[in-house]
């Protein structure tokens, strides 16, 4: 449960008064989170935040980037949409006789689907009109941002912030479609603006788009792999053996999700066993993945225990290197 709340300051006391009223006052049973409120909803009126409605798939500066077909095709594609708006058990159609057929259906409907039920969907299986056209579209924008929210598995009452609808696109390699007006945002700084008229050569400073920005701070990858193919070492008979270490890309690897529940990671598990991190060595910092605290004991506590139930520690190594690899943490 979440919501916004008009504080009354008493400076001379140095205390907050909230009037949640009864709709938001359960939550306040025990210690409850404070932050500020984010952009994108200061123009919502005080009260409980909506469970099901995001606010971000209403936003009409999403809505070029919720109805391209790369973003759709990343959140699951059509079929997937329409596997979801199966759930709906109320028709969709907007018109005025108020007659619905008990028995429900998805229809196709230009880029996207709508649920209708089979009165409605014989109706307008072959017309085009504005209003299911606006449906069409607006199911697409909650289903992307649903897709984005389960990614982060984020409980169904959350409220999806424009940072992490930005983080999910990032992710999915989308970030070249979000408009401007959104990079800018989720940046913190002011759109370009192009001025009109005429200028001086000197009073024009040139700047990167928000995009551009964007699109830079995703290149850079967290580490970048030297190969040499004939290495100094490889010559010599009894070379010496040294660990890889990278503080770099150990970091990359905490900050992502558990492999075994999906919450913050807390350390970069380096595998053992499997002829790695003998006594007194330890694996290279590329043989690591993400585990929050509790697993990692459980591991190291036993190693045939947690790879009967989460997966022998390879292929998990193996499936985090591709995931890395493929969101452009290591080049």
């Amino acid at each position: 449960m979440r919501g916004i709340l008009k504080p009354i300051i008493v400076r001379e006391l140095g205390q907050i008064i909230l009037k949640p009223g009864t709709e938001l006052l359960p939550m306040f049973g025990d210690r409850v989170l404070v932050a500020t409120v984010p952009a994108e909803f200061r123009e919502l009126p005080s009260g409980a935040l909506p469970a099901t409605e995001q606010q971000l798939a209403s936003d009409p500066r999403f809505r070029p980037f919720f109805l391209h077909e790369r973003v759709l095709s990343a959140a699951g594609g059509i079929n997937s949409l329409e596997s979801w708006l199966d759930r709906r058990p109320d028709c969709q159609s907007q018109c005025a006789d108020g007659y619905h057929d008990k028995n429900m259906e998805t229809m196709r409907y230009g880029s996207g689907a709508i649920r209708l039920c089979w009165h409605h969907s014989h109706l307008y299986r072959d017309k085009t009109m504005p209003e299911l056209s606006a449906t069409a579209e607006q199911n697409i924008a909650d289903f992307v941002v649903y897709r984005a929210r389960s990614y982060f598995m984020f409980e169904e009452s959350h409220q999806l912030t424009l940072p992490e609808l930005c983080w999910w696109a990032w992710v999915m390699e989308l970030t070249d479609l979000l408009p401007e007006a959104v990079a800018a945002a989720s940046l913190r700084i002011k759109p370009i603006t192009i001025p009109t008229g005429t200028r001086k050569e000197a009073d024009i400073t040139p700047s990167l788009a928000p995009t551009q920005i964007i699109a830079e701070i995703a290149n850079k990858a967290v580490k970048t792999l030297v190969i040499d193919p004939a290495p100094p070492k490889s010559f010599m008979k009894i070379p010496k053996h040294e660990r890889w270490t990278s503080e770099k890309y150990t970091r990359w690897v905490k900050s992502q999700p558990c492999v075994c529940c999906g919450q913050q990671a807390d350390d970069p598990h380096h595998i053992i066993g499997h002829g790695q991190g003998g006594w007194a060595t330890k694996a290279h910092d590329l043989f690591t993945f993400p585990l929050c605290n509790k697993h990692h004991l459980e591991l190291h506590r036993d190693v045939s225990r947690w790879e009967e139930e989460y997966g022998n520690q390879i292929d998990v190594l193996f499936d985090f290197l591709d995931r890395s690899i493929g969101k452009g943490a290591i080049s």
